[in-house]
């Protein structure tokens, strides 16, 4: 008898144990899931970084691609990269779009900060950084070429680099380096930059020079002076030593200079001009 009941205290035992096991476990359950569900809605509650990020990259790009910067074939291939976001930092989600923005007078360049900002019920706003690497077509030496050399097109060649750090600027159209003389001997591969060249003068002031007027097919030449010096495809005024006029004109060669025209149809009369016989029937010059 006393071994039966030995027996039925330990299965008792057994069973209350059992019970606070499955007990726990439940709580257990229970607590993680809750616990969950508040991070949940706490993460909800906070604005995604991934978001802030996207919205100062898409800003930037459309700045870039605005009439100041030119569009994406012009500016050539451009790649945006937001920095990453303190993952301390907590904002509250917004209920208006993101909207970003740069302070006045910022400078896009290389890394420019980008301002992003909720007008929401619960505004705010935050700085992130934004890395930006240009990949564009620009102009190299194709050999070693010496202090006061002048550039022809045989001097050049055309390469992609990244220009995100080229603060010395570059060239991008080869035309603009041609006939320029440098300033100092560089080194093959070196980009040109706009400090390393400068306008050769190839005419100089008081030299006569052939002036070249262009209309269609009529080729007039005639004789005249250069009042300043000028360089290639600069503009200068020359008097016509056939009739004393002063013009303006482009520098093509060292001897000549081409007449700038003006195109047909700009000059409008405001005035008409009227002709003292024809003043009294309220007919001018202009009337056919």
């Amino acid at each position: 008898m006393n071994k039966g009941k030995s027996v039925s205290k330990l299965t008792a035992s057994n069973l209350k144990c059992h019970k606070f096991d499955t007990d726990w476990r439940v709580g257990l359950v229970l607590g993680i899931s809750l616990l969950l569900a508040v991070s949940s809605a706490s993460a909800g509650a906070w604005q995604d970084p991934v978001i802030i990020a996207a919205t100062a990259e898409n800003y930037l790009r459309e700045r870039l691609a605005g009439p100041a910067h030119g569009s994406d074939d012009a500016a050539g291939k451009t790649t945006l990269s937001a920095g990453a976001l303190d993952r301390r930092l907590k904002l509250a989600r917004c209920d208006q779009p993101l909207t970003g923005f740069i302070r006045e007078g910022t400078k896009i360049s290389a890394r420019t900060i980008v301002g992003v900002r909720c007008n929401g019920s619960k505004p705010w706003k935050v700085y992130v950084p934004v890395e930006m690497t240009a990949e564009m077509t620009v102009w190299v030496a194709s050999k070693p070429l010496p202090r006061g050399h002048i550039l022809d097109r045989s001097d050049m060649v055309a390469e992609t680099r990244n220009v995100s750090y080229q603060s010395e600027g570059y060239f991008s159209k080869e035309e603009m380096l041609v006939g320029q003389r440098l300033r100092n001997s560089i080194l093959a591969g070196r980009a040109f930059e706009p400090h390393l060249v400068e306008a050769d003068n190839v005419i100089r002031r008081g030299q006569t020079v052939v002036l070249a007027v262009l209309m269609g097919d009529i080729n007039i030449r005639m004789s005249g002076k250069a009042l300043s010096d000028g360089a290639i495809n600069q503009r200068i005024r020359v008097e016509n030593q056939n009739s004393g006029r002063i013009v303006e004109g482009i520098v093509r060669s060292r001897e000549l200079v081409e007449v700038l025209m003006p195109v047909q149809g700009n000059f409008h009369q405001s005035t008409p001009k009227v002709s003292p016989k024809l003043a009294d029937t309220g007919f001018n010059n202009n009337d056919s």
